[in-house]
C-alpha cells in the first residue's frame, strides 16, 4: 500500500484509568509520552485526538495536527472523532498514543506490506495485535456504528471486510505502557538505546 493513501491518526483522548495518572503527560524517559509519540511520527504529519492536557504537550512540534476534546470514554469514540475529521476515501493508519517506540520509520515500514485489498489489517507479533491498524474506506465506514464502550477491532469480525493480520518480529508495534510495570521496562529500554 502507498503512504500516499493514508492518514496516520494517534489516539490520545482516553482517561488512562488503569494506569491511576495521565501517563500521556508524564515523564517517559524525560519527555512527555505524547510528546515522544509526537516526535516519532512528526514527518508523517499524523492528526492527534487528544484531551486537552495531552495537546498541551504536543502542540508545538511540527508536523502534528490536533483535535483536542474532553476525555473520552475510549478508543472508539476518540476514533469516532478522527473519522469524522479526515475525507473518507482515505485508509487510515490508526495508532494508540502509549507506544514509545513506534516511529515513522515501522509505520512507514508497515503500511508498504500491508495489503491494498485489505479492509483492515494490522501487524501481528509472535500471536499479539499491535499498532498501526489500517482501516480501508469500507471498514472505516463501520466507525460510527461503535458504540463508545466498544473496542474498535470488533469490526474485523465482520464478514463483509477483509482482514488480514500481517506477521512481523519487530516488537515495538506491540510494546505500550498500560501498566506501571511495563512502563519501567519500556523506560529502562529506552536509557538502554541512548547508552
Amino acid at each position: 500500500m502507498q503512504l500516499t493513501h493514508v492518514r496516520t491518526v494517534v489516539l490520545a483522548g482516553g482517561r488512562s484509568q488503569r494506569m491511576g495518572f495521565d501517563k500521556l503527560v508524564a515523564p517517559f524517559d524525560g519527555v512527555p509520552l505524547a510528546r515522544r509519540v509526537a516526535l516519532g511520527l512528526a514527518e508523517l504529519e499524523p492528526l492527534f485526538v487528544a484531551t486537552p492536557a495531552v495537546a498541551d504537550v504536543v502542540s508545538d512540534v511540527h508536523g502534528v495536527h490536533l483535535i483536542a476534546t474532553k476525555p473520552t470514554a475510549g478508543p472508539a469514540e476518540t476514533l469516532a472523532i478522527a473519522h469524522a475529521a479526515i475525507p473518507h476515501v482515505v485508509h487510515l493508519a490508526v495508532i494508540a498514543a502509549d507506544l514509545p517506540f513506534l516511529d515513522a520509520a515501522r509505520v512507514r515500514a508497515f503500511v508498504e506490506r500491508a495489503p491494498e485489498d485489505a479492509d483492515l489489517s494490522w501487524p501481528l507479533v509472535w500471536g499479539t495485535p499491535g499498532h498501526p491498524v489500517i482501516w480501508s474506506p469500507k471498514a472505516r465506514a463501520r466507525i460510527p456504528e461503535l458504540h463508545a464502550g466498544q473496542p474498535p477491532m470488533r469490526v474485523r469480525d465482520d464478514p463483509a471486510l477483509r482482514a488480514v493480520a500481517v506477521a512481523t518480529a519487530d516488537d515495538a508495534y506491540v510494546l505500550d505502557v498500560d501498566t506501571p510495570s511495563a512502563w519501567a521496562c519500556a523506560e529502562e529500554r529506552a536509557t538502554r538505546a541512548r547508552r
